[in-house]
């Protein structure tokens, strides 16, 4: 069965009409007309397409990508627990992590560098010299964040 949830109310008693086209019956209840949504981007089906089953919507797939809840799982990689998939905070090209080396990317779209695990321009793992006071600092730990900022700044 489907585990598809309801966007609006969180429901899972949904019922999946197609691939990715699916109805909310307590949604159709509450606004007394037929609640449909795409599986994929989370998004309130078109009225006006309800009879096709791909969906229509402006970047579904894009949307759907940063919604994902697959994480990066590899024990070794600096980039475990991070959503799979990111947009590049300048560019908002879709990336990956290979899991090799540090958190911190460039990419290769655009070369901007930042940091996987928290989108920041750049981060630090271990302490770092700041010449300038002469001192060994301890960085502020980095916090993993999701996709939800990013897709806010993508208007989806």
């Amino acid at each position: 069965m489907s585990t598809a949830k309801c966007p609006s109310c969180a429901s899972s008693d949904v019922g999946v009409l197609d691939s990715q086209r699916a109805v909310c019956g307590y949604c159709s209840k509450v606004n007394r007309r037929v609640f449909q949504f795409c599986c994929d981007c989370q998004r309130e089906w078109p009225r006006d397409a309800s009879s096709t089953s791909a969906c229509m919507l402006p970047d579904c797939a894009l949307r759907a990508a940063l919604l994902s809840d697959t994480k990066i799982s590899d024990p070794f990689s600096s980039a475990r627990g991070c959503p799979f998939f990111r947009a590049c905070p300048k560019c908002k090209a879709l990336l990956t992590h290979n899991g090799k080396g540090c958190p911190n990317i460039t990419c290769p779209h655009c070369h901007t560098y930042f940091c996987f695990r928290c989108l920041s321009p750049e981060c630090y793992d271990d302490q770092y010299y700041d010449s300038d006071n002469e001192e060994y600092i301890e960085p502020e730990p980095c916090v993993i964040v999701d996709n939800t900022q990013t897709l806010e700044d993508l208007g989806l």
